[in-house]
């Protein structure tokens, strides 16, 4: 956990960090708490590096059983309907 707070630190990350940051002194200032819930999320994702994808469950699997591209073939199906 310390490792991931630490390290990391691209452009992304500075940026939710700095917005994150800005919306939650301007909460306190306008006494906005739907604002501080805002400005805490920001922050939460940018310290723990978590975003959309958390973890990469929404990326593509990749094929790792060969390391070679497979050829694909596909069928081609009509429709009479126009």
């Amino acid at each position: 956990m310390r490792e991931t707070i630490l390290t990391g630190w691209n452009w992304m990350r500075w940026l939710r960090f700095a917005i994150g940051a800005y919306a939650l002194v301007q909460s306190v200032i306008e006494k906005e708490p739907l604002l501080a819930v805002a400005g805490i999320f920001l922050l939460g994702m940018s310290i723990f590096n978590i975003g959309c994808c958390a973890g990469g469950v929404c990326a593509a699997p990749r094929n790792i059983k060969s390391g070679k591209d497979e050829i694909v073939q596909y069928e081609e199906i009509k429709s009479d309907k126009q």
